[in-house]
């Protein structure tokens, strides 16, 4: 298993970084020069929006995940017109798609997104890309396409995925989601803004939420769906302890965490049972991953109730110095 585990990280280091000394794609008994990766790129995505069979999508994306993995992420990625891309993976994201066609096109934009350019124009709406992106034709403006592909994205955090292909979707949409706040400031509010009723914050609440009340009957539920769903909600817990431990972005987390009436509620409920309810039933399969989960369910209590204790202070002090008329005095 080590071996093998080996060699696929070996394989995914070889398809991430283009041959030096040769450079281009094979694709099975075909080598594709890298100067022709972009006409290739479009062409390819082009057969993904004509057909809608979901094998001949899938097998489309996939052959764009390979080129796009094997393309040089600081310039060559740009070529393939971030918009225009965006525009199609909206349609390849609709909710009549089957869920190996959404997989394999978050997985895509994920990859693109690995370009610096491309991420940052992302992350501003559109206002700031480089030339070469921008010059590539659209049919919308480019706010438009990627808020259409944003909403697309709250809709794969569907607090009803019940089956392995709907966890690993929605946990896949989580990482992304954590690649974008990760980026900085931009980044970070495209987890706060609306992108349906809700941000992106509160709606991987609800997951969590979510998947925290699911029963499970060990006699139907198979190990691999009762996995997917504890890495599901690792991965929720791993992203909202890093926002809500961050210097900067700690504090408008967790206001946004309590904003709401019923984000509140949630917050509260799984900070008060997550740690305990983590531990069952995964801990009969694999009381390593139970503990982890717990471990980390105890840190984001931890950090609930420390930002709600500070509100109560800051509160005191503010009816203090309302009764007084003078800011409340420091013992020395």
């Amino acid at each position: 298993m080590e071996i093998e585990r080996n060699n696929q990280e070996h394989s995914s280091a070889l398809l991430n970084t283009p041959d030096p000394e040769e450079d281009g794609l094979h694709i099975g008994n075909m080598f594709l020069p890298s100067t022709f990766w972009t006409p290739f790129f479009t062409g390819v995505l082009q057969i993904a929006l004509k057909y809608s069979e979901e094998g001949i999508r899938v097998d489309a994306l996939s052959i764009m995940i390979l080129t796009v993995r094997t393309s040089d992420s600081k310039g060559e990625r740009e070529k393939f017109g971030f918009i225009s891309v965006m525009e199609s993976l909206h349609q390849l994201l609709q909710k009549e798609n089957a869920l190996l066609v959404k997989k394999h096109s978050v997985h895509l934009l994920f990859l693109l997104l690995n370009c610096p350019a491309m991420l940052k124009m992302l992350c501003s709406g559109g206002k700031d890309g480089s030339e070469l992106m921008e010059t590539v034709g659209c049919e919308n403006e480019p706010q438009q396409a990627i808020n259409s592909v944003l909403k697309d994205l709250s809709e794969c955090l569907t607090c009803e995925a019940t089956t392995s292909l709907e966890l690993k979707l929605c946990r896949l949409v989580v990482n992304l989601l954590a690649f974008i706040a990760s980026s900085g400031k931009l980044g970070y509010e495209v987890l706060l803004g609306s992108v349906t009723a809700h941000s992106f914050l509160e709606l991987t609440m609800e997951v969590l939420a979510s998947q925290m009340e699911c029963k499970v009957d060990f006699s139907t539920e198979v190990h691999e769906l009762l996995n997917e769903r504890y890495l599901l909600m690792r991965e929720v817990l791993i992203l909202l302890n890093r926002l809500a431990s961050h210097a900067m972005f700690s504090k408008p987390t967790l206001e946004v965490l309590m904003g709401s009436k019923r984000c509140a509620g949630l917050t509260i409920d799984i900070a008060n049972r997550l740690p305990q309810r983590s531990k069952y039933p995964l801990r009969q399969l694999n009381p390593q991953m139970a503990n982890d989960l717990a471990d980390l369910a105890q840190k984001f209590r931890s950090r609930v109730y420390g930002f709600l204790e500070e509100q109560q202070h800051s509160t005191a002090e503010r009816c203090d110095t309302g009764a007084s008329g003078k800011p409340p005095r420091v013992p020395r």
